[in-house]
């Protein structure tokens, strides 16, 4: 949204001091467009009251609650403010396939920020220029297919995974040998193109996110117990 007809403000969400010098650099300061910097999601609702953005840039830190604040808030930007462009600026390569795959949230781009620094803001350039043309994410398909692809005692792990509970656990309440709940894991792992423990957690998160999303549960009828 232009507030003046000619100027276009963008938000940019970055915790850290330094990296938000770094961002600042990427663009010139002579341009239609002004960014603005905040630290979290709720200053930056604050701020659009007064100065509606027509773009949020979110950049991770690669922290897991923050991960998660950062799906929330798309998900809250993707339903209320459906206009407007969200990007995502993953903290390595990693990042950003697993969101791109996963992601519950429609997003317009999604960039790593290990790519060489004149890439980044070269794409980020072409994409703030053509804000209006949102391109489909693939997994928004990935849902309609999630329970055929995995198994129940699959998706069981994968909400135990977001919880912290590791194959020991798992088995003990499931009742099952740990040799067989390993071979569902790694089952698990190659369906969803995840190749360690770290990308299964951050998956397992943004699977997790997405049913409640839409306020579906993949919780076990009862409880772990360790």
């Amino acid at each position: 949204m232009e507030t003046d007809g000619k100027s276009k403000h963008v938000a940019i969400i970055e915790r850290c001091a330094i990296s938000e010098t770094g961002l600042s650099q990427l663009f010139p300061a002579a341009t239609h467009f002004h960014f603005h910097f905040f630290k979290d999601y709720a200053t930056f609702l604050s701020a659009m009251v007064w100065t509606p953005c027509i773009s949020l840039i979110y950049s991770l830190s690669g922290i897991r609650a923050e991960r998660l604040t950062c799906l929330r808030a798309l998900n809250h930007m993707e339903k209320n403010y459906p206009d407007r462009q969200r990007i995502v600026l993953a903290g390595n390569q990693m990042e950003e396939r697993l969101i791109s795959d996963f992601s519950p949230t429609s997003l317009h781009g999604i960039l790593s920020k290990t790519m060489p620094l004149e890439l980044v803001r070269q794409q980020l350039w072409k994409w703030l220029n053509e804000n209006q043309q949102q391109d489909d994410n693939v997994l928004n398909l990935w849902y309609y297919s999630y329970d055929q692809v995995l198994s129940q005692t699959e998706r069981d792990i994968v909400f135990c995974t977001t919880q912290g509970y590791s194959i020991v656990d798992i088995a003990r309440y499931f009742r099952r040998n740990i040799k067989t709940i390993r071979a569902y894991k790694l089952s698990l792992m190659a369906k969803l193109g995840v190749r360690n423990d770290a990308e299964l957690l951050y998956a397992a998160d943004i699977l997790i996110h997405m049913r409640k999303t839409l306020n579906e549960s993949d919780a076990p009828q009862r409880r772990i117990t360790a």
